[in-house]
């Protein structure tokens, strides 16, 4: 019996130390990785989980190309292959007012909040919004990082960026990549040494 006790302490114990993604507040992108041609328009759209402790009545971000080292400004500007045109936040939880923007919007327009006398916001899987980004009509392309986080200065009491509720939370930094289509030259030599490979797997097959 006092083996049995042991045992389902000991489980109960585990459930409550290993965190499960229900109950963690964190945000993500999706997809993670896309391909992209020239003249393409691509959607990424930022998800949380927020835990109930979390609930947030907003919330405001920067986008960055470069891992943080520095940040757009707002839509029309670009990275190193893939131009920031705008965010479109989920109407069916938040509200972005073009006369009376956020105040903790800086411009970028990446930012939202619960319609006045609604409830908080928290649960899984919740729709932040829907970033938009062009491909170049012409020119080399390159792999583009999207990298999510409030900007020194934005964050805090004041110049609050995150997710945003009793406290201002960022509790990770969501990334996610676009990748130019290989060109058909590519493919081609690619293709071509896959057959050699495979052609020479069989000879050596035969022989034996």
């Amino acid at each position: 019996m006092r083996k049995l006790i042991l045992t389902l302490a000991i489980v109960a114990l585990a459930f409550t130390l290993v965190p499960s993604r229900a109950s963690a507040t964190g945000l993500w992108f999706d997809p993670l990785e896309q391909l992209y041609d020239v003249g393409d328009t691509l959607t990424i759209d930022l998800y949380a989980d927020i835990d109930e402790a979390d609930a947030i009545f907003g919330f405001g971000f920067d986008l960055s190309f470069d891992g943080g080292a520095s940040y757009i400004s707002g839509p029309g500007d670009s990275g190193s292959y893939l131009t920031f045109t705008g965010f479109a936040h989920n109407s069916a939880h938040f509200q972005y007012d073009l006369i009376f923007p956020p105040l903790w919007d800086d411009g970028d327009t990446i930012a939202g909040e619960v319609p006045w006398g609604n409830d908080d916001v928290w649960g899984t899987d919740i729709l932040l919004g829907t970033f938009y980004f062009d491909a170049p009509s012409s020119g080399p392309l390159g792999v583009e990082n999207i990298y999510l986080s409030p900007a020194a200065g934005d964050y805090g009491m004041f110049g609050e960026e995150g997710l945003l509720g009793a406290i201002a939370l960022m509790p990770n930094n969501p990334t996610a990549s676009a990748t130019p289509i290989p060109e058909p030259a590519t493919v081609f030599l690619l293709g071509s040494a896959a057959l050699i490979g495979f052609v020479g797997s069989r000879r050596r097959f035969r022989k034996r």
